[in-house]
């Protein structure tokens, strides 16, 4: 076969064999994708290019390569979203950089972060001068959100000219029906309590989607029904 019909050839195959494997994986946004995404995004691009360009390598090596990446990367995502667990020890858990307008050492640490990259993510954020920044919290996906402090935030129509009230900080306590009992305990608050809130509203928690409490003790759930039905319970 004319090498360059073989390339091109190879070429059109290892295209299709990555849209269909995409479709099946699922589609997220580059901002959603964890570490494993990328690695896996990386490695079966590579494989896909040596199976363009290297005739020595054969092509249905290849998609099998390409196919075991992939769905590895599809089974990932199905045990993260039916184990709290395997979503932790797959994605990571959020870390906070920054809390109360003070900076964590210890998150620091376990971020691998340095006080030069936070202050790099906070400038990325609009935020260049540290003394705006209440919250700062490292996502599973790299990105930092940023909570600032009432006065450093942009005003809403309806606070033009008034005084803005401190802001709370929530945490998800209740995930896909399970309680996350390391927020829950943050939160000074035991499950107890919460079980105790969900029957006053009587609600079961097997049907809760999400709950957070912030730190005024509002509690707000997300039924699994219908991703609405928020009911809020003020302490």
């Amino acid at each position: 076969m004319n090498p360059y019909l073989e390339v091109l050839l190879r070429t059109l195959l290892a295209i299709a064999v990555l849209l269909l494997l995409a479709r099946l994986d699922g589609s997220k946004q580059i901002s959603q994708l964890t570490f494993y995404d990328y690695i896996v995004g990386i490695s079966a691009g590579s494989i896909a290019a040596s199976m363009c360009i290297e005739r020595d390598v054969d092509i249905w090596y290849a998609i099998i390569g390409i196919a075991l990446f992939m769905l590895s990367s599809l089974l990932l995502s199905i045990l993260t979203n039916k184990s709290i667990v395997m979503r932790r020890v797959l994605t990571g858990t959020p870390i906070f950089l920054m809390a109360g307008g003070k900076i964590l050492y210890d998150g620091l640490k376990h971020a691998h972060f340095d006080v030069n990259d936070l202050m790099r993510e906070l400038r990325v954020a609009g935020y260049f001068d540290i003394n705006e920044v209440n919250y700062a919290i490292l996502e599973t996906n790299g990105t930092v959100s940023v909570m600032p402090n009432p006065d450093a935030r942009p005003a809403k129509t309806a606070e033009q000219g008034m005084t803005l009230p401190e802001e709370s900080l929530s945490a998800n306590v209740v995930i896909d029906g399970k309680i996350v009992k390391g927020n829950l305990s943050a939160m000074d608050k035991t499950a107890d309590w919460l079980h105790a809130e969900l029957d006053r509203q009587q609600l079961n928690i097997k049907n809760v989607a999400l709950a957070t409490l912030n730190t005024d003790g509002n509690l707000s759930v997300y039924l699994k029904e219908t991703g609405k039905g928020l009911r809020t319970i003020l302490q």
